[in-house]
């Protein structure tokens, strides 16, 4: 069950991730809304949770509850991966130029002086051009990295999802 709702939940980020991309050239927006759908996603997270809790009777251990929520979120980070290094490569191959000019707008709105502008895009060049090569052991410490933080969220989840059975006899 926390495969099938892994599952969903990949859909639904690629989703909010993919309709949040329109309003990539007001960054501010683009960010915004990029937490909102983070936050929606954590809200998920909970919803199917529970559901799980409700399909095992109503009760379900700390463990047990975080095993099901570590599987969704390990499928769906792995779904989510997997298609932000498709779009990125594949779908919007300008997906970086708009990230580009996007900064140069938002830097030059708050009168950034072209110093630091020419500072911030020289480094983001590099990133870019770092990126273009696909390094195994550097995608999979970012993606463990957004996992461990995913799993940090989901503590919380599980805090407010599990449920003890109640002892008989007591």
């Amino acid at each position: 069950m926390a495969l099938q709702y892994g599952l969903l939940l990949g859909l639904i980020y690629i989703a909010i991730t993919t309709a949040v991309t329109i309003f990539l050239p007001k960054m501010i927006l683009f960010y915004s809304l990029k937490f909102a759908g983070y936050l929606i996603y954590l809200v998920m997270v909970g919803v199917f949770a529970s559901m799980i809790r409700k399909a095992n009777g109503g009760y379900m251990e700390f463990r047990e509850v975080f095993g099901a929520i570590f599987i969704m979120l390990l499928v769906a980070g792995l779904m989510s991966f997997i298609y932000n290094y498709i779009y990125i490569l594949y779908i919007d191959t300008h997906y970086m130029d708009k990230v580009r000019q996007s900064t140069i707008t938002f830097m030059e709105k708050f009168n950034t002086p072209p110093d630091k502008v020419d500072e911030a895009l020289k480094k983001f060049d590099e990133q870019v051009a770092e990126s273009k090569t696909f390094h195994l052991g550097k995608n999979l410490m970012a993606y463990c990295g957004g996992l461990l933080m995913d799993c940090l969220f989901g503590l919380i989840v599980c805090a407010a999802v599990k449920r003890k059975r109640p002892e008989f006899g007591v």
